[in-house]
């Protein structure tokens, strides 16, 4: 199960795992967004991917989609926790955030995520086995040069810092508690990935960098079908920063 497939990093993610051989669902807010992307991707892939409805600010619309993975397919051998997104509400001004933007960010991006971890918890511990995948952000690592991005340019506000870095010890935590029960839990860092970015963001961006580029699409997927295979039986409870070198270049 691949949380918020549909675009960005979750369809990256989905097409690599669907690649290696897995069966995917697709889960997203809009059920028929989810439909059809998990239609246009099976003839594409020649693959079996289905779509979902969830929504990671009800509880009862993840306990509900959890209760139908059981009843339809018994087991959920993967889940990546990949959406979690933006908000509206957020200014990226730190003086100017109000109690109402800093919960648009946390409830769906770390909320939802233990929501999603609990249920699958639930359904996995008495098998024994399983393997979770959270995808957190190196703005989690280090505070953010905002010289980079050019007006009328913001970076994400500091809720969604707060968010990934809760996303991280939310992985460490959870990996030592289900270590008994085989189910590895593991994090993914990204950097900044080139999408629809001024020129004038991705060359400053680039230079920070020690490949002196942004992450390009099919950068993630691989990660995320190493952590997900046997190849990675023996790792859990760590954060591996997909960046490029950009937290390490100074």
């Amino acid at each position: 199960m691949v949380t918020g497939g549909c675009q960005n990093f979750g369809l990256e993610i989905v097409t690599g795992l669907a690649q290696a051989g897995a069966k995917v669902i697709i889960t997203s807010r809009d059920h028929g967004k989810a439909v059809q992307r998990a239609a246009e991707l099976s003839g594409q892939l020649n693959a079996e991917i289905v779509g979902m409805p969830m929504d990671l600010c009800s509880e009862s619309s993840i306990v509900g989609l959890f209760d139908r993975v059981k009843e339809e397919f018994g087991t959920l051998d993967i889940l990546v926790n990949n959406a979690g997104g933006h908000s509206p509400k957020a200014c990226g001004y730190l003086e100017r955030e109000t109690l109402e933007s800093w919960n648009a960010f946390i409830e769906p991006n770390l909320t939802g995520t233990f929501l999603t971890t609990r249920e699958y918890a639930r359904l996995m511990m008495a098998r024994r086995s399983g393997c979770i995948i959270n995808i957190a952000s190196i703005s989690s690592l280090v505070g953010r040069d905002r010289s980079v991005y050019p007006p009328p340019m913001i970076p994400n506000p500091v809720a969604y810092t707060a968010a990934k870095a809760g996303i991280i010890g939310l992985t460490y935590d959870t990996a030592a508690y289900l270590g008994n029960y085989g189910i590895r839990v593991n994090c993914i860092s990204p950097g900044g990935f080139e999408r629809t970015q001024p020129q004038e963001f991705i060359d400053a961006y680039s230079s920070r960098t020690m490949l002196k580029r942004m992450g390009q699409n099919g950068d993630l997927k691989g990660v995320v079908v190493f952590l997900a295979s046997e190849a990675a039986a023996y790792i859990t409870g760590h954060n591996l920063v997909v960046d490029g070198g950009f937290t390490r270049y100074k």
